[in-house]
């Protein structure tokens, strides 16, 4: 880290304010990408900082306003996507995973992570699309959780399959109970 870096996020963490300050109007192109690239780079290492001391809020807070800085980058979209399925917000972290799949449809990681985060939102058809998209564009780690999802998902179906033969069963079986003049002519 350069010196001038480590003293810009010495003044950040002492003084919070000073990440908050605008660009100021009268600085030219140049000045102000470089003021923006700053900014960008006090709030990350502020959310490395965060993160590591498992300090969620603080971590969600930087992540936050990394975004409203770069709403469109996929990666940060999907760090903040896994970020909050760790922390157990399935239904958040499946909007930021898809925006990330969406901003970049031909990454691989993203989608074998969103089909993950299906996984543990139970929605299993779902995450066997995303591992099937992950497969299909090289992501050879997914090709065996896709198998499983794939080999879960049939289960499921011959499990409902065997309950709704079962309760049909049980219907038949109380109606021809209850029905009058049929007796039972198997004594032996």
């Amino acid at each position: 880290m350069k010196l001038s870096n480590f003293l810009l996020l010495g003044a950040a963490l002492a003084i919070p304010q000073v990440v908050a300050l605008q660009v100021p109007a009268f600085a030219d192109a140049e000045d102000q990408a470089l003021i923006q690239n700053r900014k960008e780079s006090i709030h990350t290492y502020l959310l490395n900082i965060y993160i590591a001391q498992k300090r969620k809020p603080e971590a969600m807070a930087q992540y936050k306003t990394l975004l409203a800085m770069k709403p469109n980058d996929p990666r940060l979209n999907n760090d903040l996507g896994k970020f909050e399925a760790s922390s157990g917000q399935m239904g958040p972290a499946i909007i930021h995973m898809k925006k990330a799949v969406d901003l970049d449809p031909g990454n691989a990681q993203y989608w074998g992570q969103l089909g993950q985060v299906y996984i543990k939102a139970k929605r299993y058809n779902e995450a066997l699309d995303a591992y099937k998209r992950a497969v299909a564009l090289g992501g050879a780690d997914y090709q065996k959780p896709y198998e499983e999802a794939f080999k879960y998902i049939e289960y499921q179906k011959k499990q409902d399959q065997y309950m709704k033969n079962k309760k049909d069963y049980d219907a038949k079986v109380k109606q021809q109970k209850k029905a009058p003049g049929k007796e039972d002519d198997d004594d032996w």
